[in-house]
């Protein structure tokens, strides 16, 4: 009889922690249903960046957090290596690449991507006093770039590259401390994060335009391709926003000007 109380007892015990399991599993699904993953490199001011308190904010911080508020849904941020965002993406770690993504078509093919929603143009950045005042000057010269960025890959595929030597950087506040040194002749990067790196450190830095390398719609969100219910989904949320000024307002806030560039719809 003790033996049976004791397999009942030990069969419900079982029961006990398999349906814990399962309520457990069940709530952390229903969560991660409700929770954007945006994944980012966390060194790349004024987009998305660590403050003095080591919180991540930014220009794209704000405006996934905006979004995430109109849908109802919690959003995480999650610091990836840049250099392997697309697999991230792919393995489902996370839901997508907001971060000064710019468009290009590979990455149109490879991912379901929203329209731009902000413009920036690419520029090389120089110390102060040098005597270089175009692109053809730079040739021979050593060039930092962060590496997986839209500005690595076209500036490898350029003939321009071809004539100098291309210094890949995990992020680009460390090519911009290196263009300080004097490790790199020039930072070759969007605007957008230039003029932030100039502004913030202020450093009486020179920037020369750069030509027949680049050619950008803009930046957008990626997804995992074939994910275009998600997609829509932020993508229309954004026009809202945009239509209601909340936009222009986060844009303001970071650049000191409107630079959204989101259609209306008609």
């Amino acid at each position: 009889m003790k033996n049976i109380v004791k397999g009942i007892i030990a069969v419900v015990a079982i029961l006990i922690v398999v349906l814990g399991i399962i309520y457990m599993n069940k709530g952390t699904e229903e969560n991660r249903e409700n929770t954007l993953v945006v994944g980012l490199d966390d060194s790349f001011p004024p987009m998305g960046f660590r403050d003095e308190n080591n919180e991540i904010v930014g220009f794209d911080i704000d405006l996934a957090k905006a979004v995430s508020e109109e849908l109802g849904m919690d959003v995480k941020f999650q610091p990836i290596s840049w250099a392997s965002k697309e697999q991230e993406l792919s393995s489902g770690n996370i839901d997508c690449i907001w971060n000064g993504f710019a468009y290009n078509e590979e990455r149109a093919v490879t991912m379901t991507l929203t329209d731009p929603y902000i413009k920036g143009e690419n520029y090389f950045i120089l110390k102060n006093g040098t005597t270089l005042t175009s692109q053809e000057e730079l040739e021979g010269m050593k060039i930092g770039v962060q590496s997986g960025s839209i500005q690595a890959q076209d500036l490898e595929k350029s003939e321009f590259g071809k004539s100098v030597e291309i210094i890949q950087y995990g992020e680009n506040l460390t090519a911009f401390m290196d263009l300080e040194t004097e490790g790199i002749d020039a930072l070759f990067c969007s605007n957008i994060i230039g003029n932030y790196l100039i502004t913030s450190k202020n450093k009486d830095y020179k920037t020369i335009p750069s030509e027949n390398i680049t050619v950008s719609s803009g930046s957008v969100i990626a997804f995992k391709q074939g994910n275009v219910e998600l997609k829509d989904k932020i993508q229309n949320t954004l026009v809202k926003l945009n239509e209601e000024g909340k936009l222009d307002e986060i844009s303001n806030k970071w650049f000191g000007k409107d630079m959204i560039i989101i259609k209306e719809v008609d």
